[in-house]
C-alpha cells in the first residue's frame, strides 16, 4: 500500500502543479516529476534540438488530469456530491493571480523592447480569455513574444470547465466506474482520429494540432482515465505486485523514448500523444505507490521538489526570460539555459511568496465562508 508523508498541505496540494484534499498526504514524487516536465520545457525551448519539450507539456497535462479527476472522486466518495462552484473558485484562484502577473510582464517587456516584439491588443484580449491556443485563427495575431505558452494553459482551463460538470453527470448517473473509462477512452480515440483527420485530410499546420484543445484534450483524460480506473491514492492495487508494476514503469519509460526517436510530422502530431498518455499510466502508478523506490527518492530530493512547488510560475515566466535573454545576450546554448533559468526562478520565487501564497490564503477564506453562508440556508432554524 502507498504511503505519505504527514504533513499534508491544505486543499491545494493535489493540484495540477502543486496539490490534496485534507485527509490526503503531500505526494512529493509528483513534484520531482513537475520538475522534470519543466526541464523539458525549458531546455528545448533554450535550443537544444534533442531534449523533447512537448513530453514536458504532455506530461504537464497527465498530471492535471490525475490529479482533478483524484480531487473529486475524494470529494464525492466522502460528501456523495461535487460542489462546482467551489471547484471553480479553488481554480480561479490558483490560476489567475500568477497569470495576470506573467501576462503583464510579457506586456512591460515587449512594450520597453526587452523582448523586441510587438503588443498586439486583440490578442491580449484573446488571452485574456484563455483562448491564447486559437489566437491566430480568431484574430491573425499572436500574444507578445513569451507568452504563446499560454495555449496550454487554455487547454486546461477549458478542460476544468468541461470536465467536472461532465464527470459530475457520470456519478448522479450510477455509471460505473469501468463505464466512465470506456467514456473516456472513446474521447479519447475520437480525439485521435480527428488529429489524423486534420493532418492527413487536411493538410492542417502541425502548430494548430500541437495547441488546440480539441487535438490535444486526450493528453489530460489519460490521466484522468488513470484516475478513475487505477488509483493508487483511492483504490486498492495488492493484485498488482511490484514486480508488474516494476516491469510495466520500465516498459512505459522505453515506450517514452521511442516515441521521441520516431521521426515523422504525422506520426508526431497524431498518434504520438496516444501512446506517450499510455505509456505514462505505469511510471506515474510506480512512482505515487512505492515511495521506498530508488526512483522515487530521487524525485523527492529537496531541489527536485522545491522547483516542481515553483513549476507553475516557472513556466509562465521562462519563455518571457528566454526572449529577453536571446535579444540582448549573444551567449551560447549552456549559458542561455542558465541565464534563463535564473532569471525564471528569481521571478518564479517572487511570484510564489507574493502573490501565489497570499492567493491561496484568501482563496481558503472564501470559500470557508461560502461553505458556511450554504451551511446557513439549508439548516433549518431552529424557533
Amino acid at each position: 500500500m502507498i504511503t505519505f508523508t504527514s504533513a499534508s498541505r491544505p486543499r491545494e496540494a493535489l493540484d495540477p502543479f502543486l496539490s490534496p484534499l485534507p485527509h490526503l498526504g503531500h505526494i512529493r514524487g509528483l513534484d520531482g516529476i513537475r520538475a522534470l516536465a519543466f526541464f523539458l520545457v525549458l531546455g528545448g525551448h533554450c535550443g537544444f534540438r534533442w531534449i523533447p519539450n512537448g513530453l514536458g507539456v504532455t506530461v504537464f497535462f497527465f498530471l492535471s488530469g490525475y490529479l482533478i479527476t483524484t480531487l473529486l472522486r475524494q470529494e464525492w466518495t466522502h460528501t456523495s456530491s461535487l460542489s462546482i462552484s467551489h471547484f471553480y473558485i479553488r481554480r480561479a484562484f490558483r490560476i489567475l493571480p500568477a497569470f495576470y502577473v506573467a501576462l503583464v510582464l510579457g506586456i512591460m517587456f515587449a512594450s520597453t523592447g526587452l523582448t523586441a516584439s510587438e503588443v498586439h491588443w486583440n490578442a491580449i484580449g484573446v488571452a485574456l480569455a484563455f483562448l491564447t491556443n486559437y489566437s491566430y485563427l480568431l484574430v491573425g495575431a499572436t500574444a507578445p513574444a513569451g507568452l504563446t505558452v499560454l495555449w496550454s494553459l487554455a487547454v486546461e482551463e477549458h478542460f476544468y470547465f468541461l470536465f467536472p460538470c461532465i464527470y459530475r453527470g457520470l456519478l448522479r448517473g450510477r455509471v460505473r466506474r469501468h463505464r466512465q473509462v470506456i467514456v473516456f477512452g472513446c474521447i479519447c480515440l475520437l480525439t485521435l482520429a480527428w488529429r489524423v483527420t486534420l493532418m492527413a485530410g487536411f493538410h492542417t499546420d502541425w502548430f494548430r494540432v500541437y495547441s488546440g484543445t480539441d487535438t490535444r484534450l486526450d493528453s489530460i483524460l489519460f490521466g484522468s482515465i488513470m484516475a478513475v480506473a487505477v488509483n493508487p491514492v483511492i483504490d486498492n492495487l495488492d493484485r498488482l505486485s511490484r514486480r508488474l508494476c516494476t516491469s510495466t514503469a520500465l516498459m512505459g519509460a522505453v515506450v517514452l523514448i521511442a516515441s521521441i526517436v520516431v521521426r515523422g510530422e504525422m506520426f508526431r502530431q497524431t498518434v504520438r500523444y496516444s501512446i506517450q498518455g499510455l505509456a505514462l499510466f505505469p511510471i506515474f502508478l510506480f512512482v505515487i505507490r512505492y515511495t521506498d523506490s530508488a526512483i522515487t527518492r530521487f524525485l523527492e530530493l529537496k531541489f527536485l521538489t522545491h522547483i516542481g512547488e515553483l513549476s507553475y510560475s516557472l513556466y509562465l515566466v521562462h519563455a518571457v526570460m528566454l526572449r529577453a535573454v536571446t535579444v540582448w545576450l549573444r551567449t551560447g546554448l549552456f549559458m542561455t539555459l542558465i541565464l534563463t533559468f535564473t532569471l525564471s526562478y528569481i521571478s518564479a520565487w517572487v511570484m510564489r511568496r507574493y502573490v501565489e501564497l497570499p492567493a491561496n490564503k484568501m482563496r481558503n477564506r472564501v470559500v470557508q465562508q461560502v461553505e458556511q453562508k450554504q451551511f446557513c440556508t439549508t439548516v433549518p432554524q431552529v424557533p
